[in-house]
């Protein structure tokens, strides 16, 4: 009997004691927050918290606060300041405070000590940012108790109040959200403060009676507009790249492209002035003239080198008209000399590109070349930035620049994927600016010798001789006679220049016979 009752006082006592443990389960009974908007546009928020830690010793509590979202297309942080935390005898509690990940948290104890059983503490601090504009009204949309909480929250009451006092419910909007984060789920209660027959409201509020842990409490207030103070688009601009660094990336790179564009890209200084010339400088082809004025090799330039070759005897011209609707006109091009006397190598090219590599072939239908033809032109294109290089009139080869700014600009695009992946939409843009930036710059970054400078001011003079009207040769000294000889000549240069037009006209009524190099029924 005695072990009976022994065994029996055990179970008793055991049972009081789970009792206890379960009653003095860790739990927050209140959790009371004032928000005062004020007319800046800042809150100021003032937390209650009764957190009952039971028979369990802890040294204090940690809040998280909110503070950083990704929204707008991009990362939107709120300005926390002015913490303070107290007691319920408003004594001043030790805390710290970090900034890890999304959060601002707010370490509140003392590690040489302990406690247990309900404890108060009260939080202040202030909040720029957290409003939200809109067209007719202005918003606040607050996570009020934060959903990081390991504990139950068993009461939670949030109050806001306005910058004006009283404000008609009508030009008021409000809702409040309860539980897990992206809940849709109303709070247990929501209601304005009134007072009078219009039902001015003082302020709004709303209540929440359990919260497992994890969930939370979020609530809206929309009001009248200029009750706060919107920022200025230029303040907005300022935040926003203070909240977004990757929007720095374009300036950066748009400053070191500058920089390389300023000490690499520019030419040397010529001599400035623009004389009329008779003749290329350096006896210099058409294709390097149309190489040198704009540091590219064109398809025009090649065409203009073709009729080159024609004109100095190394190849003929014979147009061939339509024969039939489907039939399109075509071109023969026979050759009338090998390639002795061609001193460039891109010259050789381009006759074995036509005439086969022994350039056994004797003629050539241009339309034969269609889809073969881009091999010896890459290739001849090759040659010729290769020759103006070894000429010094660039110091670099400017289509290998081009295209190594062309290349950094596309991947940098290409970065704009993941940009947009890792920072939103304003990661998207940065990249996508800074890539278009890269290859705007790489377009100018080749520059020339001065060598190449003082040939391009040649070249110039050359445009203005073939392309001045008429009436202003007269004031052009010691002007060569002009002569159809005179015409062919030149007439690729202008072709390369864009003034063969202009320089036909020069010899309206002279040049009145088919040339030699030409045959054709016009």
């Amino acid at each position: 009997m005695k072990m009976k009752k022994i065994i029996l006082l055990f179970a008793v006592f055991l049972g009081l004691f789970l009792g206890q443990a379960v009653f003095a389960e860790k739990k927050i009974n209140s959790f009371d927050v004032s928000i005062k908007i004020n007319s800046d546009s800042s809150i100021d928020i003032e937390e209650k918290i009764n957190y009952d830690f039971g028979f369990e010793e802890r040294h204090g509590i940690f809040r998280d606060i909110p503070i950083k979202y990704k929204a707008r297309g991009g990362n939107y942080n709120l300005r926390i300041s002015d913490i303070e935390v107290s007691g319920a005898q408003n004594q001043p509690y030790n805390f710290e405070v970090s900034y890890p990940d999304q959060y601002a948290k707010i370490k509140i104890g003392d590690a040489d000590k302990f406690v247990s059983g309900e404890k108060t503490y009260t939080i202040r601090y202030k909040i720029k940012r957290a409003i939200n504009y809109f067209d007719s009204y202005d918003e606040l949309y607050w996570n009020a108790t934060g959903d990081g909480w390991e504990v139950p929250i068993e009461n939670s009451r949030v109050v806001i109040s306005f910058p004006q006092k009283k404000i008609k419910t009508d030009d008021l909007q409000k809702a409040c959200f309860a539980g897990y984060s992206g809940s849709d789920e109303e709070c247990d209660f929501s209601r304005y403060d009134c007072c009078g027959e219009q039902c001015l409201a003082t302020f709004v509020v709303f209540r929440q009676n359990f919260l497992s842990p994890g969930e939370g409490l979020t609530v809206v207030a929309g009001f009248p507009k200029k009750l706060v103070v919107q920022p200025s688009t230029f303040q907005l601009f300022l935040e926003t790249l203070q909240d977004n660094w990757i929007l720095f990336i374009p300036f950066i790179v748009f400053g070191l492209c500058f920089y390389l564009w300023y000490t690499r890209g520019r030419d040397p200084e010529g001599k400035k002035t623009i004389i009329a010339q008779f003749e290329a400088p350096n006896n210099l082809t058409p294709a390097e003239v149309g190489t040198i004025i704009d540091e590219k090799a064109h398809k025009k330039d090649i065409s203009a080198e073709i009729i080159n070759l024609a004109v100095r005897g190394y190849i003929k011209i014979i147009y061939k008209e339509k024969k039939g609707i489907f039939k399109p006109e075509d071109y023969v091009l026979e050759r009338l000399k090998g390639e002795e006397g061609l001193e460039n190598e891109f010259e050789r090219k381009l006759m074995k590109g036509f005439f086969g590599r022994s350039l056994s072939k004797k003629s050539v239908k241009l339309s034969s070349l269609k889809n073969k033809f881009y091999k010896t032109l890459k290739k001849v294109k090759k040659e010729i930035y290769k020759l103006t290089v070894n000429k010094k009139y660039f110091p670099r080869n400017p289509n290998k620049i081009r295209g190594t700014y062309l290349s950094i600009g596309i991947f940098t695009l290409f970065l704009s994927f993941f940009g947009a992946f890792f920072f939103g939409f304003l990661g998207f843009f940065s990249f996508i600016l800074s890539g278009i930036i890269i290859i705007a710059f790489g377009l100018s970054m080749p520059a020339k010798t001065k060598k190449g400078v003082l040939a391009k001011e040649h070249i110039l003079g050359l445009k203005k001789y073939l392309s001045v009207a008429e009436k202003e040769r007269i004031k052009f000294h010691n002007a060569p006679e002009k002569k159809p000889e005179r015409f062919e000549k030149l007439l690729p240069y202008a072709m390369v220049l864009g003034v063969e037009k202009e320089w036909a006209k020069q010899f309206e009524g002279i040049y009145n016979q088919e040339p030699e190099w030409y045959n054709g029924p016009t």
